[in-house]
């Protein structure tokens, strides 16, 4: 395979994972499956590393800490090497202990997220573990490590999004807020309950978090940013987006645990992507077609996003096509309004 395409590298080092999150594309059936060798990640890391050029790197599972010997693996490798590679790992947050945050500290910059869908009692029932999580923030937070929050928007917290910023007020150094729609694969077909939220549950939810997070600021000597107003304000001084992430392009690439590839981890294990193995990798384009898009194609007339739409993650668009929940443009023209409305932006 041509490693001059890769710019981001998603290294799922661990497919199993500590929590029962009711909606995870995963599904059920991973809990206990291998966690990935340091010679499987090194081997991915020198494959994107081979063309000289920049590249960002994903830990990512499951719950990557499982297989904290790896995490610390390619993080060295990363150092030793000099390699040109940032580094973020996403991870629940209860297997942070202080002495693992230091370790992590000390391969500064490294940035990292955290998956929390609300406060501790919605996290709870979502997820599981919420006393552990929001204890390894609050480590994070006494440890002066700068973190993000990564939420899942499904129908169960969708109006309570406001209450997750509140939540998450008291930690210092949690830089923003991002979210990712549900994707309509694994867990969240098999939970026996309509988990999409609706288009204007959606739009109340978010509206209700700019105005809290418009408060919550005013106090802040750290502003809590929030991911897709960001999106949002950029699409309205640049104009268009040519693609909504690496995989679209083609330029990213996801290794399992067993080094089995695919353009994302939202697409493992799904035969339509299979793109082979670090032993025997395919050839030619890599996002296998996972294109840029509108949000939603035949829904951007008059909308004041037309023609500069942030667009959507191309393998949510491909998983929710066909089950018609609430799309993300409910989410981008809601900030686009208040954006509008409160002079942020100028038409």
């Amino acid at each position: 395979m041509n490693s001059s395409g890769i710019s981001y590298l998603i290294l799922a080092v661990s497919r199993s994972c500590n929590l029962s999150c009711r909606y995870c594309y995963e599904g059920d059936g991973k809990r206990d499956a291998p966690l990935m060798t340091s010679k499987t990640a090194l081997k991915a890391l020198q494959l994107a590393a081979s063309s000289g050029k920049p590249f960002n790197v994903q830990l990512s599972g499951g719950e990557p800490l499982l297989a904290a010997g790896t995490v610390f693996a390619v993080l060295e490798c990363i150092r030793r090497e000099a390699l040109p590679a940032t580094v973020a790992l996403q991870t629940n947050g209860t297997l942070l202990d202080r002495e693992t945050i230091k370790r992590l500290r000390g391969y500064a910059p490294l940035s990292i997220g955290v998956s929390v869908d609300g406060p501790p009692g919605l996290q709870e029932s979502l997820r599981g573990g919420s006393a552990a999580t929001y204890r390894g923030m609050k480590l994070l937070d006494e440890e002066r490590v700068p973190f993000g929050v990564t939420a899942v928007v499904t129908a169960l917290n969708v109006l309570k999004l406001h209450q997750l910023a509140m939540s998450l007020h008291g930690f210092s150094m949690v830089s923003g807020i991002a979210l990712d729609l549900l994707v309509e694969k694994g867990g969240a077909l098999g939970a026996g309950e309509d988990l999409r939220p609706g288009r204007e549950e959606l739009r109340a939810g978010v509206q209700k978090l700019l105005e809290t997070l418009g408060v919550l600021n005013r106090e802040r000597a750290r502003p809590l940013g929030f991911r897709e107003l960001g999106l949002v304000r950029k699409a309205f001084s640049c104009g268009p987006c040519t693609h909504y992430c690496a995989a679209s392009t083609g330029g990213s690439l996801a290794v399992t645990p067993e080094g089995t590839l695919y353009p994302c981890t939202q697409t493992m294990d799904d035969p339509e992507f299979l793109l082979g193995s670090l032993d025997r990798p395919f050839s030619g384009c890599r996002n296998r077609g996972l294109v840029s898009a509108p949000a939603v194609e035949g829904e951007c007339a008059g909308c004041i996003l037309e023609g500069r739409c942030p667009g959507d993650c191309p393998s949510r668009i491909f998983y929710n096509r066909r089950h018609g929940g609430a799309s993300i443009c409910a989410l981008y023209r809601t900030i686009a309004d208040f954006c509008v409305q409160t002079g942020d932006v100028v038409l």
